[in-house]
């Protein structure tokens, strides 16, 4: 879905850092925005109903072109409606498609093998996860320094080459940690508002302290002045 149905030809996606600007940024230029306002009698920042429109409806004294031009802005420079985005779930930005209500892809969604048949938080997963993966690391290092082997053999066995049922098992592995980690950042976000509360405790704790050494100091010269004032 596209804010702008309209827009004839956006720009192509390239593969940058920062992808081009949406092609329909060229139509918020000076003239456009001094037309709407001049025929639409509201401010282009802060629209509104003018004394010769009714609930936004075109002026009664345009002519037949001035309204077609005016329809024509309406369409470029109106806000798009929220309404398609929401009965629709989906939007596009910059060629990606994104969701309103996004979802955690699961194991079984993907397509992936089950590795463990457990029930386990994916806190307690992890650590199973990461001491397979380092197993099957050293089983294909194992593997890539034995002698080379022949075509024949290979062929025999199923395999490209030697060491493919391990490479593949990593990148089972590898995916399986990454959706257990997205499932964890409830939890990260928690941990993290706590440390940053704690942290914030602690240096008003400190800042407390630094006052109260100074108010003493204060109050000791106070003392020692009217001391000495004797």
């Amino acid at each position: 879905m596209s804010p702008h149905p309209t827009q004839e030809a956006p720009l192509p996606i390239t593969n940058t850092l920062f992808p081009p600007p949406p092609a329909y940024w060229q139509s918020f230029t000076d003239h456009n925005i001094e037309r709407y306002e001049a025929l639409s009698g509201s401010s282009f920042n802060e629209p509104g109903p003018s004394s010769k429109a009714t609930n936004g409806d075109i002026q009664v004294d345009l002519s037949e072109e001035e309204k077609r031009e005016l329809e024509e802005l309406k369409v470029r420079l109106d806000k798009p409606k929220a309404q398609w985005v929401e009965e629709d779930g989906r939007w596009m930005c910059f060629g990606n498609l994104f969701s309103t209500k996004p979802t955690i892809p699961s194991i079984k969604d993907i397509g992936l093998p089950p590795l463990f048949q457990t029930t386990s938080e994916p806190n307690e997963a992890l650590p199973n996860l990461l001491s397979s993966f380092l197993h099957t690391v050293l089983l294909l290092l194992d593997v890539l320094m034995n002698s080379a082997r022949t075509p024949d053999e290979m062929m025999h066995a199923g395999w490209a080459h030697e060491g493919d049922q391990y490479i593949q098992h990593l990148s089972n592995l590898s995916a399986s940690m990454m959706i257990h980690s997205n499932s964890l950042r409830k939890m990260q976000s928690e941990a993290t508002l706590i440390l940053m509360m704690e942290r914030e405790i602690e240096e008003r704790k400190k800042q407390t302290e630094m006052m109260r050494r100074k108010c003493k100091e204060i109050s000791m010269n106070i003392r020692r002045l009217k001391a000495a004032r004797v």
